[in-house]
């Protein structure tokens, strides 16, 4: 017997009506519709939708790494998703672009009356950057408040929550910690990887030291960035500074 499902439309199976009709222009309820207002929504909607798929992508890699055990079958699979994440970023970066069509003075003619909306109340954005790893300690605080508390109650709990679990860098990090080849009978990993970072570098300070073309100043100024280039990986490979 022949498996039987309901005929899909095209339009109904992407819910094409909910999503056309989500552009409401503040501007037009208040009598002064602004043309750019349509374009200011759709780019932040469409932004909002990349990142319910980048945390689609990232949960399934989370999953991956947060079981004591992570199959080598899954790496690969891990890293497709990640590397769709990057070139999810890449189109939301170009959408700047498209954005930037829209003068200063376009945006002035709606935005007072979004007045206090914010892109600080992205709560999937929040959520991406809990995820990857960004931790409450190192965020700046807007408006003399804690990030959290720009979110309705039930949002906030949502990303106390999140801030409990261990993001991608914990993860990955955990991972790395138990995998055997660092450290074998006679190769220590993260030593022949120190060791081959300072030979590196000893050989491009040699190169410029060496290089007529390059005068006194500049030699100076490329040793320098490159003794910082040095200590910050000592400050990384370094079980004490880590």
């Amino acid at each position: 017997m022949k498996p039987t499902h309901t005929p899909v439309s095209y339009s109904g199976y992407l819910q094409l009506e909910r999503i056309l009709n989500s552009q409401s222009l503040k501007s037009e309820e208040h009598g002064a519709p602004a043309h750019d207002e349509m374009l200011f929504i759709i780019i932040h909607q469409t932004y909002e939708l990349w990142f319910k798929q980048v945390l689609f992508e990232l949960d399934s890699v989370l999953d991956m790494f947060r079981q004591d055990y992570v199959d080598e079958r899954n790496i690969g699979t891990a890293l497709a998703r990640l590397k769709r994440i990057i070139e999810i970023q890449k189109v939301l970066i170009d959408q700047v672009r498209i954005l930037e069509t829209m003068t200063p003075l376009d945006f002035l003619d709606f935005r007072n009356f979004l007045t206090p909306a914010s892109g600080f109340q992205s709560f999937q954005f929040r959520a991406l950057e809990i995820k990857l790893g960004l931790r409450l300690e190192e965020r700046i605080k807007y408006s003399q408040k804690a990030y959290h508390k720009l979110f309705p109650e039930d949002q906030q709990q949502k990303l106390l929550e999140m801030e409990q679990q261990p993001s991608l860098f914990d993860l990955l990090n955990n991972w790395l910690e138990r995998t055997p080849f660092l450290e074998l009978e006679k190769f220590n990993f993260l030593q022949r990887y120190s060791q081959a970072v300072e030979q590196m570098l000893e050989q491009d300070r040699k190169v410029v030291r060496e290089n007529p073309l390059i005068d006194k100043g500049e030699q100076e100024n490329r040793i320098k960035m490159m003794n910082a280039t040095e200590k910050h990986f000592h400050s990384l490979l370094s079980e004490s500074a880590y």
